[in-house]
């Protein structure tokens, strides 16, 4: 029989921390990440705090504006 395993916990804080990180290297502000990303400055907050678990959509949209491959 096949067991799968759950994965692991997603560390938001550290999620966060990545998301505030490619933005400042992108030289963008929360609001210029929100107008280039077309997701809300409020969720961007959130995400940067570690306090929401978002969407794989969410994180390719702040990927591509910054200029990160969404693998990364």
């Amino acid at each position: 029989m096949l067991v799968i395993e759950p994965p692991p916990p997603v560390d938001l804080a550290a999620l966060g921390h990545a998301v505030a990180k490619a933005r400042r290297a992108a030289n963008l502000t929360l609001d210029g990440l929100a107008e280039r990303s077309g997701i809300s400055r409020r969720m961007l907050v959130e995400v940067e705090g570690g306090r929401i678990n978002c969407t794989i959509g969410v994180l390719h949209g702040i990927a591509h504006a910054v200029g990160v491959p969404s693998g990364d």
